[in-house]
């Protein structure tokens, strides 16, 4: 993957988090704003009123069910109404494993509710960006074309505006038919995320280094 896993880290630039960090010793190229996690859990409260406001009667049932939900898990987790409506949770605490193949605790999986294809219901979705990362675009393509193929999750590149280094993304979504959210079914959107992104994470240690 790299001559030296541990010195060459990728430290991930997301949409939320202020990481004054900077990938491969080149400067970011892009201004986009963060916003610390720590920021988005203290304020989550008063985000709250921005991040409801003007969404339509489905989606903000589904956000309701999903705050419920993790409050009863007792996991913390932010809103980030500046981002697309953005729930932002530790990605450790839905992957633990996360932790010991490259991870940090600082990586962050987001979740959010989207109207599905159809337009006639909603489509529950988890993205992470993976904690993966080569300055040569031919090993993360590398990367994708051998990963595993799930039957729910999906992997994909994407250009990060900020730096302009490829991300390898995780993303699982779930259609709701209707759209009602129940506990059964974000108990297995987590598992089946916690399943994947585990042999996902397991394959990647696999890719010898370059």
């Amino acid at each position: 993957m790299t001559q030296d896993k541990d010195e060459r880290k990728r430290s991930h630039l997301r949409l939320v988090v202020n990481n004054p960090e900077m990938r491969g010793g080149r400067p970011a190229k892009g201004d986009e704003a963060g916003i610390p996690f720590e920021v988005l859990v203290e304020k989550r409260d008063e985000l709250r009123v921005d991040f409801y406001r003007g969404i339509a009667p489905w989606h903000t049932k589904a956000y309701q069910g999903i705050e419920r939900h993790l409050g009863r898990r007792g996991w913390l987790y932010g809103l980030d109404p500046q981002h697309g409506r953005l729930m932002v949770l530790p990605a450790a605490a839905v992957c633990p494993e996360v932790l010991e193949h490259g991870g940090s605790p600082q990586d962050e999986l987001l979740l959010f509710v989207a109207d599905d294809p159809t337009g006639l219901g909603l489509c529950l979705c988890l993205e992470m960006i993976l904690p993966f990362w080569s300055d040569d675009d031919a090993v993360m393509e590398e990367a994708l074309i051998y990963a595993p193929i799930y039957p729910y999750g999906a992997l994909f590149l994407e250009e990060n505006k900020t730096d302009g280094y490829l991300d390898l993304i995780y993303r699982l979504s779930f259609p709701l038919y209707p759209p009602a959210l129940t506990e059964r079914l974000l108990e297995k959107l987590f598992a089946v995320a916690r399943y994947e992104l585990r042999e996902t994470l397991m394959g990647l240690d696999e890719i010898p280094e370059a």
